[in-house]
């Protein structure tokens, strides 16, 4: 029995063809995973599937769910349809989310608006639901707001959001994206549970070929807005048929960095007992606020030309020790060298000069660049650091060297963020790193959030900047496998203290800590998904 049948979906938007021809079914309890590159058309496919394309969207073809017809039907059957029958979950829950609503609230809403429940029989639902998920009872309490919990804790509000009326189909795009890997992993296995207990079927939508393959028995493949190979999940991927299936494939777990002696030379960057706390806020007025330690006695050193990874989940520290490194948050205790002139309690010039040796590379350029400047003005901003004026001449020189370096042409300089592709953007936001000629770059999730092509891309790109310019790296990532192909040591952070540390090779393919391991075996594998059973 088919649940969704959909046949020739096309989608024309201003006049350009979006999607074509798509062919897809999906039974009841099964899990089909669609699969492409940014910009192949996935994300679109939700929102047709859903109904909630832009308006002024063209559709043709058929979208038969449960034996309707969806395709130009009237709103109230897609209303109808919506939470009932489909739930979607969007990719990034901080957007998904109202921000001036409380977890239960929203929640409940859902219950309210489309049951008819009353307020009373909402916040019941509301809390069953979110214990569903895995949620404690406190996130559904009067007082939680989404920015007060974690970027996993948020991702099972959206999936509560999406299954609270129990809905027939579960569309899930990108769900774990930019999340750590044991988060990740729970996701997944509640998505897995949800369809195993209530029968539910599920598409899920991703660039990751390991979480598709550990959770898909069936797979599509998506290029440009259509689908140029489909069939059994270890079928496909095992002796893809097409040149961009294998490609994809081929691209997906990046080949670990060569082993290389790093010139024995003083720390160009050096942490010595490094302490940052933040006071939360109180639990009753006249209490002292309590404190909470982010950075507890971290120190690490970076040697010139050295890359160095630094691992780790959600909260264990990871960002705030960055923005200590980087002086933009002064540390309760310890300190911080840069070539081995201390940064904390410098002079404005001395921080100005130490400053122009290290640049950081941020996870998100969409937020990283500014949508109102040129690209020129974007990668010039980092000049102030170098004192005194450069003419306009030398700084179109060093924009433009800065772009083709990242292997963007001189001419980009002239056109607007909203221009580029997300794998184009990275390399802006790694040429205004590279502008002032720094020593080390820290790359802060700088490739977590794209897909595979453009991950070996943006890697490849990395290592060789490193062999030309002897840069040194920080790469702070989640991914395992990144962090294997760019480093050649690797830190482990715990709850604000590094505990582990050594060669990449070493700390992945035998790490001592309990909590590396945990780290290590919650990495998705490819290998590993496909030689499962029943897939």
């Amino acid at each position: 029995m088919t649940l969704l049948a959909v046949r020739g979906l096309g989608v024309t938007i201003g006049g350009r063809t979006r999607l074509a021809g798509l062919d897809l079914a999906v039974a009841p309890g099964e899990v089909l995973g669609l699969v492409g590159e940014s910009g192949s058309g996935k994300s679109l496919t939700a929102l047709a599937l859903a109904g909630l394309l832009p308006a002024g969207a063209a559709v043709t073809g058929s979208v038969r769910f449960a034996g309707e017809e969806l395709i130009g039907a009237p709103d109230g059957t897609w209303c109808r349809v919506r939470g009932r029958g489909v739930g979607i979950v969007f990719q990034e829950p901080a957007t998904a989310l109202n921000p001036l609503m409380t977890i239960g609230a929203q929640v409940a809403e859902t219950a309210r608006v489309h049951a008819g429940c009353s307020a009373a029989e909402a916040s019941a639902r509301a809390a069953a639901t979110l214990a569903r998920v895995g949620l404690p009872a406190s996130v559904a309490g009067p007082d939680r707001y989404p920015h007060q919990i974690s970027g996993g804790q948020r991702q099972r509000v959206a999936i509560a959001l999406a299954v609270a009326l129990a809905p027939r189909l579960l569309i899930a795009d990108e769900p774990t994206t930019a999340l750590d890997v044991t988060t990740q992993a729970q996701i997944l296995e509640l998505l897995a549970g949800l369809a195993a207990r209530d029968g539910m079927a599920l598409i899920l939508i991703s660039h990751d070929l390991a979480v598709v393959a550990g959770l898909a028995a069936r797979i599509a493949i998506l290029r440009d807005g259509r689908i140029v190979e489909q069939g059994g999940t270890r079928a496909v991927l095992r002796a893809p048929a097409h040149a961009y299936t294998r490609a994809l494939v081929r691209d997906f777990t990046p080949r670990p960095a060569p082993a290389r002696a790093v010139a024995t030379a003083p720390p160009l960057l050096e942490a010595e007992a490094l302490v940052r706390d933040y006071r939360m806020p109180r639990t009753r007025v006249f209490d002292p606020a309590p404190l909470r330690r982010a950075v507890d006695g971290v120190s690490l050193t970076v040697a010139p030309g050295e890359r160095v990874g630094l691992v780790g989940e959600s909260g264990s520290g990871k960002s705030t020790l960055v923005r200590a490194l980087l002086g933009l948050e002064a540390p309760q205790a310890g300190s911080v060298r840069i070539a081995g002139e201390r940064l904390i309690g410098a002079s404005r010039a001395t921080a100005r000069r130490l400053r122009r040796l290290v640049q950081v590379v941020f996870q998100d350029p969409y937020g990283s660049l500014n949508p109102r400047h040129a690209v020129g003005r974007i990668v010039a901003e980092p000049l102030a650091l170098l004192g005194g004026r450069l003419s306009g001449a030398e700084r179109r020189r060093r924009v433009e060297a800065a772009l083709v370096d990242v292997g963007l042409a001189a001419g980009d300089a002239r056109r607007q963020p909203h221009e580029f592709s997300g794998g184009e953007r990275q390399r802006i936001a790694i040429a205004r790193a590279l502008v002032v000629e720094p020593r080390l770059v820290i790359l802060d999730e700088a490739v977590s959030a794209l897909d595979a092509s453009l991950r070996a891309q943006i890697l490849e790109l990395l290592l060789g900047l490193s062999a030309a310019r002897g840069l040194a790296y920080l790469f702070v990532s989640h991914d395992l496998a990144v962090v294997r192909a760019v480093t050649d040591r690797t830190l482990v952070m715990r709850a604000g203290r590094i505990v582990e540390a050594g060669l990449t090779a070493e700390v992945l393919d035998r790490p001592r800590h309990p909590y590396t391991q945990q780290l290590v075996a919650a990495t998705p594998s490819l290998e590993r998904a496909l030689a499962a059973t029943g897939r």
